[in-house]
């Protein structure tokens, strides 16, 4: 194709941009809530409300992690994302919309819930449509709870041991902060006839700027996120995926580093399968494996812990299940479009 070799020194370029962003940074905590972040696509970027091949998607991912055997945190999240007016929009364009639930608990004296609606638009860039620009919006409310009496405090603690009747000496014995989140971003991504190529960068909790910290001190604050994501075929049966995903807010960093090879045979009737890996920089390594079939996907994460933190414990550990479920109309363009593997799909 006459665009072939422009569309590939984008894609080099952008490799060369992205080295640099990614090498300069330090972990100092893991902002992505999942490892296999592929699966909560709606958390980091609002634009991919519309960015996969069929009619409807539905998303589910659980973490759990552990010390010491006790379980201490639970991940949940949940989405649904669908394509409607298809009939009634340019051929090439899309507009999708997304709804995602989640839920964080830790022990009984933290918890962190919150629904969002997701709209965006995807307009083709050339005739073909191997080229595409797509804006998002995703309104969240959000509600965290704080509860000081379920925790144990040094003072607490005479002569015989543990005493609920003593105080703690917090201020504030509970904290519910209620509030709403605007998150806005942008998602290109290019088509070959043997590779395929995604960038995106998005703002996250974007109104919650004041000169007021108490009334920030319970928000998330502002969080940024880029990623990248590239695929290429080996054969005619697999092909390997690289991508990256670099989250940033006022104190935080974090950036994973995934890749994977997809073993495919003819897709109208077969398992393939995803084996890779996912690397948080300076924090924790986590080998994947993904099962894939027509209608689902089932994904286990399992991650390993490399930094000396709260969680390089020889006894801590942490995992993560998922499941996707996928309903479209049959298509020969569908189904040429699935060929290609995505962390992001």
């Amino acid at each position: 194709m006459p665009r072939q070799p422009q569309y590939q020194k984008c894609i080099f370029t952008a490799l060369v941009v992205s080295f640099f962003l990614f090498r300069g940074n330090v972990l100092k905590a893991q902002l992505p809530t999942f490892t296999q972040f592929s699966q909560n696509q709606l958390n980091i970027n609002p634009s991919f409300a519309g960015y996969f091949d069929d009619d409807i998607k539905l998303n589910a991912i659980y973490r759990s992690q552990s010390y010491s055997k006790l379980v201490t945190s639970t991940f949940t999240n949940a989405s649904f994302q669908m394509r409607p007016y298809m009939d009634f929009i340019p051929e090439n364009d899309v507009f999708g919309f997304g709804l995602n639930a989640y839920s964080h608990k830790t022990l009984t004296a933290y918890s962190h819930n919150a629904l969002s609606a997701s709209l965006s638009y995807s307009k083709s860039l050339d005739y073909e449509s191997t080229q595409t620009l797509a804006i998002g919006f995703q309104g969240r409310y959000n509600s965290k709870r704080v509860d000081y009496t379920q925790l144990l405090f040094p003072n607490q603690f005479d002569i015989i041991g543990y005493t609920s009747s003593l105080p703690n000496n917090e201020p504030i014995q509970i904290i519910n902060a209620n509030f709403f989140d605007l998150n806005a971003g942008l998602l290109y991504s290019a088509v070959g006839e043997n590779e395929a190529f995604t960038a995106g960068f998005s703002m996250y909790n974007v109104n919650q700027i004041s000169a007021d910290r108490a009334k920030l001190a319970n928000r998330d604050g502002s969080t940024y996120n880029y990623h990248l994501g590239y695929s290429r075929y080996l054969s005619e049966h697999s092909q390997v995926f690289l991508g990256g995903l670099h989250s940033s807010t006022f104190k935080q960093r974090a950036t994973s580093i995934v890749g994977a090879v997809q073993l495919m045979p003819d897709y109208s009737r077969s398992i393939g399968f995803d084996v890779g890996g996912i690397y948080v920089l300076n924090n924790s390594v986590s080998p994947f494996v993904n099962l894939n079939m027509n209608l689902f996907k089932f994904s286990f994460t399992y991650n390993v812990p490399i930094a000396p933190n709260i969680s390089y414990v020889q006894q801590s550990n942490a995992f993560e299940i998922g499941l996707q479920l996928i309903f479209s109309r049959p298509s020969e363009r569908n189904t040429l479009a699935k060929r290609h593997m995505s962390c992001f799909k």
